[in-house]
């Protein structure tokens, strides 16, 4: 099968499937452009193509992840990210019957063997393999900012040793027209124009509120603790589950802040699979 052919029928099956977006980008350009040793190359040394997947946030949950009902929209963004998991899985079960290899990237954080992400950083940059896949462009507070649903969209990656036709690179970059709507936004302070980035001790007690530090702090409170009686008080208080729960369901233990997603003003008006207006360019799907 052509790799021509074999990227046509990837895209069509992605989009059967439900993806929003799909790009594709070489290894070799990735292994040259992606800014940490997290690279195609480090992971999988024989891919040769890198295929990035988009599924867009729910508006509904964008709309009340700025207020009391915020673990709605957590629980919304944690099965977003599981649908990007089961999603690049089958994508690459579809790429190996067609005679090729691939490798499916957690959408989550993996744990180095020595620890040197600290949690914090997947296997690979999902959001440098969008950009350079031609999905959209880094945005001031480090998110990917696409055309048809601003930031509000998230990734995955496969890699495979298919040899596939990278997409052109997107020429589009909103944030450079003085746009400060997430600055403005952020309750805590945390994103620096100048930088281009988010300052991530300021947003993870936000963004990852359950997460690992949660736990850590909630077990060192046991442990320092002497009195029994304080200490069963503690294991039985709501803290406990309310990290129960996180680690069940994954809520509030990945992007538990929306205030940022919500302001931005690019893709506002785009719902479900309407047009958007303020690019000329199709989408990548459908």
């Amino acid at each position: 099968m052509s790799g021509h052919r074999l990227k046509s029928d990837i895209r069509a099956y992605a989009s059967q499937q439900g993806a929003d977006l799909i790009g594709f980008v070489s290894t070799r350009h990735l292994n040259a452009v992606t800014p940490t040793k997290y690279t195609p190359g480090r992971l999988w040394p024989e891919a040769k193509t890198a295929i990035s997947v988009g599924k867009r946030l729910l508006s509904g949950a964008v709309a009340v992840g700025t207020g009391d009902m915020v673990q709605n929209a957590r629980w919304v963004a944690w099965r977003t990210t599981e649908f990007l998991n089961q999603h690049a899985l089958e994508i690459s079960h579809f790429v190996e019957r067609r005679g090729f290899r691939a490798l499916p990237l957690s959408n989550g954080t993996m744990v180095d063997p020595d620890w040197t992400n600290y949690d914090l950083y997947g296997d690979l940059s999902h959001r440098h393999v969008a950009v350079e896949a031609g999905l959209g462009t880094i945005g001031v507070p480090s998110y990917i900012v696409t055309p048809q649903f601003g930031p509000r969209v998230y990734f995955n990656t496969i890699l495979t040793d298919a040899d596939l036709e990278p997409d052109p690179k997107l020429d589009f970059n909103p944030c450079d027209q003085g746009c400060d709507a997430c600055i403005r936004a952020c309750p805590s302070g945390a994103i620096i124009r100048e930088r281009g980035t988010i300052r991530k001790r300021l947003c993870m007690p936000r963004t990852m509120p359950y997460g690992v530090r949660a736990l850590q702090k909630y077990i060192d409170s046991i442990m320092a603790t002497h009195d029994l009686e304080k200490r069963r008080e503690r294991l039985e208080d709501f803290d406990f589950a309310r990290l129960h729960k996180a680690l069940v369901q994954g809520v509030g233990t990945i992007a538990g802040c929306f205030h940022c997603l919500a302001a931005c003003p690019v893709g506002l008006d785009r719902r479900g699979d309407a047009p958007h207006p303020n690019t000329s360019r199709p989408d990548r799907i459908g």
